[in-house]
């Protein structure tokens, strides 16, 4: 029972230093509230009038022939625009491939066959995050494909692609937003929608239960890739033998010998 009760304040303790900038946290208060996405939209956009018609926490993305993507949040509005929103703690994780990549799934996943080149509906992939990875003090960077010959004139694809820098601070909309998204304290914030959702998860007993519990599931996913990364080391070394290797990672035979498999490992 002790270790039970340190194990949840652990995760309570984790809770009160979430802000909307940990994508756990993210997820969490804008699942199935595009009210949420509206108003984050509507201020990076400067589009007063936005209106989001669907919107997806982590939807995978599979791709047959290469690596699969999971969206942070897939939104389209009323006007046939879609949204690829992604929130990124390191600059790794916004790495301008990266932003490629995510723009090429994002057609991938919503263009049907037969659709003419002249519908392709335009898309956005907007990246937030917590510091300026282009550090130049910019509240946003907008990246978007341009004739080099033409003096740069705009190749009109429909697609963009926007930098957040989540660190920017001013007194207007769209500095308090970036506050709201680095802050802690609910009842710091300053836009009610996002201060009463962080609020349920950090305080309501059935937001905090619902976040232990997705902490709670990281941590066992993450348990379990560390153990898989530790028999693929074992196996690539080929000192131990499969029995071995099970004894020494608390796993089965079995396995051991299904990871070698899938790894292209066994011997």
């Amino acid at each position: 029972m002790g270790k039970t009760i340190v194990h949840r304040k652990d995760f309570l303790d984790a809770l009160h230093r979430m802000r909307l900038l940990d994508d756990t946290f993210f997820h969490s208060c804008f699942e199935g509230r595009p009210d949420c996405m509206e108003l984050l939209l509507r201020i990076i956009l400067n589009k007063p009038s936005l209106v989001v018609m669907k919107m997806h926490t982590q939807q995978e993305i599979p791709n047959l022939y290469g690596r699969e993507v999971r969206f942070d949040v897939f939104a389209c509005d009323t006007d046939g625009s879609e949204y690829n929103i992604e929130v990124q703690r390191s600059d790794e994780g916004a790495a301008p491939q990266r932003a490629r990549f995510h723009a090429s799934m994002l057609d991938t996943m919503r263009i049907e066959k037969g659709v003419k080149w002249k519908d392709f509906p335009p898309t956005k992939v907007i990246f937030l995050t917590e510091n300026d990875v282009f550090s130049a003090g910019a509240p946003m960077y907008h990246i978007e494909r341009t004739v080099r010959e033409l003096g740069g004139r705009r190749f009109d694809d429909a697609s963009e692609i926007i930098y957040v820098n989540a660190s920017y601070q001013s007194d207007t909309e769209f500095g308090w937003l970036m506050h709201d998204f680095r802050c802690m304290n609910p009842e710091e914030m300053h836009y009610k929608v996002l201060a009463e959702r962080a609020r349920f998860f950090k305080t309501h007993e059935s937001g905090v239960n619902t976040m232990c519990k997705i902490m709670e599931e990281i941590k066992e996913k993450g348990a379990v890739e560390a153990t898989r990364n530790i028999i693929c080391n074992f196996l690539a070394s080929k000192k131990l033998s499969y029995e071995e290797i099970a004894a020494g990672t608390n796993t089965t035979v079995e396995e051991v010998a299904r990871i070698a498999k899938e790894n292209g490992l066994a011997y």
